[in-house]
């Protein structure tokens, strides 16, 4: 009777034990689909091309790889010498213009008081061709003004600087280098522009919301983690089956995996709040966690 009793009592303590793991299994499990959490995280950013508007060699390289720079700071410098002539010519240009509106406008003014005291003196031809010879030359000064400004913007160009507070990346610009106009240069991530992507399983958008808190745990910094919020929520991911063929057919694999894995959806994560000492770079790996329902 006695190891029947033990024998019972043993069975009992299994089997609390088995439904408390069950208890617990099952609340990690609820804790999973009402509070999202995923290892497949992403730190991005704002890479900006940063693309000169005209041509030519640098004569000046201001920054080094993987400086911060600020908004405004010089990066570097096209040889303006070019520019420079063009903007010399540009004024010449206009100041031969606005000497032959001079002209045209004294020999208008002469042909006018001369028809208005003799009437007979000059043709109303002549005077028409006269005001039209006018406002040819008033077209010619704004000509050169909008040539001139066009030169002094280009000459401008020349010095390329940050439109943004940021950090140079991947530089491989050396003096001398010759720049083409709107042909990207160097990169540079925007400071202020950090976010998180989240990839959840799709099982999982259902529990994700708008301005749901989050919390991001970088991998470079376990011990760190990171405040921010749902941002947004990613519609749509790119498919393999469905894409035109070049009979724009739909292609569709005519394999099936018996086993079906859910897709991840994309979930946009901004921070609210950065640690001291933590630096957010792209492309870093991070897990996050959102506070759902």
């Amino acid at each position: 009777m006695g190891k029947a009793t033990t024998a019972l009592f043993r069975s009992l303590i299994t089997l609390a034990a088995l439904a408390a793991a069950g208890l617990v299994l099952a609340d990690l499990f609820r804790d999973y689909l009402f509070h999202p959490w995923t290892r497949d995280g992403q730190v991005r950013a704002q890479v900006i091309k940063i693309t000169p508007r005209v041509s030519g060699p640098i004569v000046e390289l201001a920054v080094h790889d993987n400086q911060p720079v600020h908004k405004g700071e010089l990066l570097f410098r096209i040889d303006p010498r070019t520019y420079q002539l063009a903007v010399a010519q540009a004024e010449a240009r206009l100041d031969q213009a606005l000497a032959t509106e001079k002209v045209r406008e004294d020999q208008a003014q002469r042909a006018r008081d001369l028809h208005r005291k003799d009437p007979g003196a000059i043709s109303e031809q002549a005077l028409v061709r006269k005001e039209n010879s006018l406002l040819v030359a008033r077209a010619n000064v704004e000509v050169a003004r909008a040539d001139l400004d066009a030169a002094r913007l280009d000459l401008q160009f020349t010095e390329v600087r940050a439109p943004v507070d940021g950090y140079v990346t991947n530089l491989l610009l050396r003096y001398g280098s010759q720049m083409v106009a709107n042909q990207p240069a160097l990169a540079l991530v925007d400071r202020n522009s950090f976010w998180v992507y989240g990839f959840f399983k799709e099982t999982q958008v259902r529990h994700i919301h708008h301005g749901d808190a989050a919390t991001v745990t970088l991998m470079s910094y376990p011990d760190q983690p990171l405040d921010g919020v749902v941002d947004s929520i990613g519609w749509g991911i790119a498919q393999q089956d469905g894409t035109p063929a070049p009979d724009l057919l739909p292609t569709v694999n005519p394999s099936f995996d018996w086993i079906r894995l859910a897709q991840r959806i994309p979930v946009r994560i901004r921070i609210t709040d950065v640690p001291e000492g933590v630096a957010l770079r792209v492309g870093t790996t991070a897990s996050v966690f959102v506070h759902g329902d």
